[in-house]
């Protein structure tokens, strides 16, 4: 019969194993739940997060605003788009 400090430890180490995979999940989604800029001459002609921030900072009727804190590479999450914008 395990004892009450076997059964404790074997909680401790599933809810930690359950907790890991919890926050590997989060993060990987974190990273793919990001926009992709669309591709259109302005996002492939510059990566610069100063570019970015000229359009995204406060937002225009063209450009949405960053809806979340300068993290000073923008490219990193936010890839380019395949295909381009068919007008309509």
């Amino acid at each position: 019969m395990p004892t009450e400090e076997a059964s404790a430890r074997t909680l401790m180490v599933i809810v930690s194993i359950i907790g890991l995979v919890f926050a590997i999940v989060m993060v990987i989604l974190f990273f793919n739940a990001s926009p992709a800029r669309s591709n259109i001459p302005v996002h492939r002609k510059s990566t610069a997060p100063a570019a970015c921030l000229e359009c995204h900072l406060v937002g225009t009727e063209e450009s949405p605003t960053m809806p979340h804190l300068n993290l000073g590479n923008c490219a990193f999450c936010h890839e380019l788009a395949d295909s381009t914008l068919q007008p309509q």
